[in-house]
């Protein structure tokens, strides 16, 4: 066992929470969403995706977000980019934390970037080595991390491969995604207990989705494997629209209940998150889970 006494969420409502609202969000019930988060506890919030407004017309407003943001000095904000011209958007909208991703299987990164994976992994670390020399704190995500939608299970090696290309072009953090919520904790165990034991100097983050039930079960062994990072959402917002049989972001206010639980501190105010919550699914309306 090594499980942590403390752990940082990730707060993912504003961006792969509302990326698939069919409703479009106005800016300013973001920002308002973000106070709340702040005055609840959370400190790093991934607030929005530096994409096109054509296949994410939710994120069309990043600049003018970031730059209504409060910068409290003790908040981070996290933005999500899939290449270089969203890198570039990211860095003039000064980010804290840039979130690259790259899917773990050659279906994934052909039918989402239209390139295959060593094409998209080499994008990304190109852009990852552009990040590091701005200053800019770079998480390397690695989508479909256990099970893809269309290849079926993902060997631990492949993952894992492309962890080490993105750890030694420089990223900070590395997330594993379990992004269509069909990792068991035995797999997550193993594939985290691997990674650090290569890698014990780089901060390692879960994103597990609740499609089946298991993601807080996958949190439990992610922790016994010193995973300390975990990304959630409060509510339980979105899940990947662009892959077959990824809704359900597992609920930031369920995760922190189970940490007070267990006797782990997060820094959050449960109760407060509650009725975020609440607020956050009513703030969502009708939700397109593709």
């Amino acid at each position: 066992m090594n499980r942590v006494r403390r752990v940082q969420i990730v707060e993912v409502a504003l961006r792969d929470g509302l990326q698939s609202v069919a409703r479009l969000v106005p800016t300013t019930e973001k920002l308002a969403l973000i106070r709340r988060l702040i005055d609840a506890g959370i400190r790093r919030i991934e607030a929005t995706a530096f994409v096109s407004p054509r296949w994410v017309p939710q994120m069309s407003d990043a600049e003018e977000l970031m730059a209504r943001v409060p910068r409290d000095g003790a908040t981070q904000y996290m933005a999500l980019t899939v290449n270089e011209r969203g890198y570039q958007r990211a860095l003039a909208a000064q980010v804290d934390w840039l979130c690259y991703v790259v899917a773990a299987t050659e279906a994934i990164n052909r039918r989402n970037a239209n390139m295959g994976l060593r094409e998209a992994l080499e994008l990304a670390c190109r852009v990852i080595e552009r990040a590091k020399r701005d200053g800019v704190r770079v998480r390397g995500s690695i989508g479909v991390a256990w099970v893809c939608p269309y290849e079926g299970e993902v060997p631990a090696a492949r993952t894992l491969d492309i962890a080490a290309e993105m750890i030694s072009a420089g990223a900070d953090e590395i997330s594993f995604n379990d992004t269509t919520g069909r990792a068991t904790p035995d797999r997550t165990r193993a594939l985290f207990a691997e990674a650090r034991a290569r890698w014990p100097h780089i901060s390692f983050a879960a994103h597990l989705h609740d499609t089946t039930g298991m993601a807080l079960d996958n949190i439990k062994a992610a922790m016994e494997a010193g995973v300390a990072v975990f990304d959630a959402a409060v509510g339980g917002l979105g899940g990947c629209p662009f892959t077959p049989g990824a809704p359900g972001n597992v609920a930031t206010e369920r995760v922190v209940c189970m940490m007070a639980e267990l006797g782990i501190e997060t820094g959050i105010d449960p109760e407060r998150l509650r009725e975020i919550g609440r607020e956050a699914s009513l703030l969502a309306g009708d939700t397109a889970s593709r």
